[in-house]
């Protein structure tokens, strides 16, 4: 993954944004992060592109600091991290299925690039069930496409692309990096397994 290979070059930031949310508990954050992603997911479906910039922002906002937040408080825990991870695939598939249903995107396309993000996120954590660790490598990552899912409302409310709209470009970035990073991510675990 892009992104995730910086970081530690960010965690000084997000220490500094989690203290203001010490007092609430690491999974009303993270259940605070779905329902953002919900709202962002509706805003994109009617339009509301700049309100889905703002939602999207928060939401993944919220997401990297509910892990940080039980971190600093010594909570930490494997439910945590379970439902951090469970909420994760349940915001990008709400925030996806707003965007593919509104009128900016083929539908089609947009459900090549489920199975992309499905994909990606399923070996990752498969190679972690089976004892190697979870695996976040490959090209298109979650921390990768949240900031792409960040970009596209403000592009898509100044541009409307050539021959698709610059969301279904999106999509389609998705569906083809998110099963090239799968297939990364798969040969990772293949050859780690003994």
């Amino acid at each position: 993954m892009v992104l995730n290979d910086y970081r530690k070059n960010v965690d000084g930031l997000l220490t500094a944004i989690s203290r203001p949310f010490m007092r609430l508990n690491p999974n009303t954050i993270t259940a605070i992060s779905l329902l953002i992603a919900f709202l962002a997911a509706v805003s994109y479906y009617y339009t509301y592109l700049i309100l889905a910039f703002l939602f999207i922002l928060i939401s993944a906002l919220f997401d990297a600091i509910d892990g940080k937040v039980a971190r600093l408080r010594k909570i930490a825990s494997k439910k945590g991290d379970f439902l951090d991870h469970a909420v994760d695939r349940y915001a990008d598939t709400v925030i996806l299925l707003g965007i593919m249903f509104s009128p900016y995107a083929t539908l089609w396309i947009g459900v090549f690039a489920l199975v992309g993000v499905y994909l990606t996120s399923y070996i990752g954590t498969q190679a972690q069930a089976i004892g190697l660790g979870r695996i976040y490598g490959g090209i298109l990552g979650r921390a990768d496409r949240l900031v792409i899912l960040m970009v596209l409302p403000l592009v898509q409310a100044f541009w409307w692309g050539y021959y698709f709209s610059v969301t279904d470009w999106v999509l389609i970035i998705f569906a083809i990096l998110g099963n090239i990073t799968a297939i990364q991510r798969f040969y990772s675990a293949w050859k780690a397994i003994p």
